[in-house]
């Protein structure tokens, strides 16, 4: 087994280590990762101590001249391995208060999928990556085509998620299979749930807003817990922070989720879409816990591949936030429900520092897609109509009375 802590400095990272087990899935290891000088140089050190004067020195002296020299080399071999594994680890900016600075705009500019859907290695080489990316971008394009939405047609995303410098291919880590652990009916739920969203993908399901999806509406967009990533657009989110409370603003939807920091939940009665978030901190990382959610947004869904995460109204969302490196934000997060999922399980994608500027998300004022949905349903029900009244009355069609 060989463990490596790619694009890390120092060869170290906050937490855990990836290690390599040789043609079986990557896994994860708590504990400190070897510093990568340690691996490319096993500690040497070329000691010779001076030669003793056969006039002056005694064989017995000779002797204890040459096994102290072998203690001394023996510890300086020691003392060089162990200074290069006790390097200081990352170390991220901190407020006043001590705690990490998550403040900043972060990009999740990927086409990684949740759970196993475009092979079974977790980790890819650059070529691989860019096959599998190619591949997405087709399916992205022949959903968007069926939809008649440009957007969705021509991702703005040109890579998979890169976490600690490597290629994902999926964001759940835990368990190994790389597969979201439904219970037997929640799993035909979430199948039948990713058909219907297909099915209002591409224009169907349009008696009534009610019937569309709640983005469509402008009540939710990408702002939920947990943190949903999308192939087409608006893949920035803002994080203000003070002692008490931390804001993700999340450009998909123009969302303001406020995290209370060592606050108290709400009674279970107060529901909203966003839920009800509260966080402590533990040692480096942010740990917020989300419930309080309503029954007419119960499923996440990610780049379009896939099966969709599900959130019920006794869901607990949990979600850690660590500041792994200058430009680099890990974010895991769960979903704690056992009338869903039958086992623990963990998802993680990193968020890189923006390069670009947010924009506001002027969702009602610029929302043509809703309302021309609906009058497109209507034109096809008039067609229809149309087309069934002028065929005449079908052979099955009872006689008309006198």
């Amino acid at each position: 087994m060989t463990c490596r802590t790619d694009g890390l400095p120092d060869g170290w990272f906050a937490g855990h280590m990836v290690c390599r087990t040789h043609g079986l899935p990557a896994r994860r290891l708590e504990g400190r990762a070897i510093a990568a000088d340690d691996r490319a140089h096993p500690g040497t050190m070329d000691y010779s101590p001076p030669a003793p004067d056969p006039k002056e020195t005694t064989v017995l002296t000779r002797h204890a001249l040459a096994a102290a020299a072998a203690i001394v080399a023996s510890l300086a071999i020691s003392s060089g391995a162990a200074g290069a594994q006790t390097r200081t680890p990352y170390q991220p900016p901190r407020l006043a208060d001590g705690h990490p600075d998550l403040q900043g705009e972060w990009s999740y500019q990927f086409l990684t999928p949740v759970e196993k859907a475009i092979g079974n290695d977790l980790v890819v080489s650059p070529e691989r990556a860019a096959q599998l990316v190619d591949l997405i971008r087709k399916t992205a394009k022949a959903l968007g085509e069926a939809a008649l939405d440009p957007e969705a047609v021509n991702p703005d995303s040109h890579s998979l998620a890169i976490v600690r410098g490597e290629n994902r291919t999926r964001q759940v880590i835990e368990p190994s299979d790389g597969l979201l652990p439904y219970t037997p009916e929640a799993a035909k739920q979430a199948t039948a749930r990713m058909a219907l969203f297909r099915q209002q993908f591409t224009g169907q399901h349009a008696d009534g807003p009610e019937d569309r999806l709640t983005w469509e509406r402008c009540l939710a967009g990408m702002g939920q817990a947990p943190l949903m990533t999308t192939w087409a657009i608006n893949m920035i989110r803002q994080i203000v922070q003070t002692p008490k409370d931390l804001v993700v603003w999340s450009e998909a939807g123009g969302e303001t989720r406020i995290v209370h920091i060592g606050g108290a939940p709400l009674p279970p009665a107060m529901r909203s879409l966003l839920g009800d978030s509260t966080g402590h901190w533990e040692g480096d990382t942010l740990v917020v816990e989300t419930m309080g959610f309503r029954s007419d947004d119960a499923y996440r869904l990610s780049i379009g591949i896939g099966r969709p995460i599900l959130i019920g109204l006794n869901s607990k969302v949990v979600e850690r936030f660590s500041r792994i490196a200058d430009g680099e934000l890990l974010y895991q997060f769960t979903v704690d429900d056992p009338a869903i999922y039958a086992k623990p399980w963990l998802a993680e994608y990193s968020m890189k520092k923006a390069s670009e500027p947010m924009f506001e998300f002027a969702c009602h004022e610029g929302n043509y897609g809703l309302p021309d949905i609906l009058k497109g349903a209507r034109m096809n029900e008039k067609r229809a109509a149309a087309a069934a009244t002028a065929s005449g009355p079908s052979i099955a069609s009872p006689p008309a009375k006198p």
